[in-house]
This record gives structure tokens, sequence and C-alpha cells, in this order.
């Protein structure tokens, strides 16, 4: 069974999208990061995505050299839209039924995991919805103050078990999280 992965860049103080500046670009990488980002983004079967950010990608990864572009134009990407009329970027479908029954049949196929790239408001639904199985956290040293938060829509709290944390050169630290089973505690 497949997993979902979310790996996505949040500002220090927790926002995925701010009115003042993208959480997920305040820093330029450094080469390891790159290095890393760029494996993991490689071994994913397919990435998934919301409307806004399938056409922000759709627009940029086509014409670009940097490393990430193989991995982003070569491997399938699933955009999540009920308003999209077509999907122009090689390699992508629309999917427009229920988040939840159209997660659970990309996890039920066999390949390797899924990658969620964003963005904000898709990713909340998600998680909301417990849909994520890995949070990759990109965390950027900026606080922007306001802005929409990863969790912001969770129905009650969500208790996650730190699996990897790493810091790089350039200030931006990824943690690494799973959610915890339930052991029927309080907590």
């Amino acid at each position: 069974m497949r997993q979902v992965a979310l790996q996505m860049g949040m500002s220090l103080d927790g926002y995925v999208a701010s009115d003042r500046e993208h959480p997920g670009t305040s820093v330029a990488e450094d080469a390891e990061l790159v290095r890393w980002k760029l494996d993991r983004v490689a071994k994913a079967g397919a990435h998934l995505m919301g409307r806004t950010t399938y056409q922000e990608m759709a627009a940029y990864w086509p014409q670009s050299t940097h490393p990430y572009a193989a991995p982003m134009n070569d491997i399938p990407k699933i955009v999540f839209s009920k308003t999209l009329g077509q999907a122009t970027w090689p390699t992508t479908r629309i999917a427009r039924g229920d988040l939840a029954t159209e997660i659970a049949a990309l996890k039920a196929e066999s390949g390797p995991d899924v990658l969620v790239h964003g963005g904000a408001s898709f990713a909340a639904a998600l998680a909301a919805k417990g849909l994520i199985d890995e949070y990759c956290l990109v965390i950027q040293p900026v606080a922007v103050g306001r802005g929409q938060a990863l969790f912001a829509e969770l129905p009650a709290a969500l208790r996650l078990e730190l699996i990897e944390a790493r810091s790089f050169d350039c200030g931006i630290v990824v943690h690494i999280y799973r959610p915890r089973p339930m052991d029927g505690g309080n907590g």
C-alpha cells in the first residue's frame, strides 16, 4: 500500500502561506538541501497538488533547467480540482472526485509513495481529513506573523511522532513526522 507524504515549506511560526512573504521560499537552498530534496522528489510515484500549485508549477517546470525539473516533469502528476478545465502539463491527470475517496484509491495502487506539494488549502484539507501518512516540514528561518496555518482545519489535536530532524547550512530545518497510532489513551 502506498503512503501519502506531504512535503511543505513553512515559516518558523507555522504558516504555509502568507500575504507578507512565501513561507516556503524565504531562504536560498544550499547544495546539500537540494540533493536531499531531489532524492525525495525523484522517488515519488506521483506528485499530488491543488489547482493553484499545479498552475504555478506547470508554468515553471517544463522550461526549467533546475535539478528538480526532470523528476517534476517526468513523474505522473495528479491535480485535485473541481474547476480546472484541462491539464496541459504532460503526465498530469485531474482528480475531481471526493478527496478521501481519491486518496484511498491512490493508496491502494501499487508503486512508490506519492508526494503532496500543496498548496496551503489543499494540504490543510488533507491534514484535516487524516489523509497524510508523513509530514515533511521544511521549516524556513523566518517568522511572517500571519497567514494560513497547515493545521488550522484539524477537528481535534493531531499527535505526531518525530521520525527525522535535520538542519542545513542555509538555516532550514527539516522535520519529518508520522501520525501516532491511536492508543486509546487521553493524549
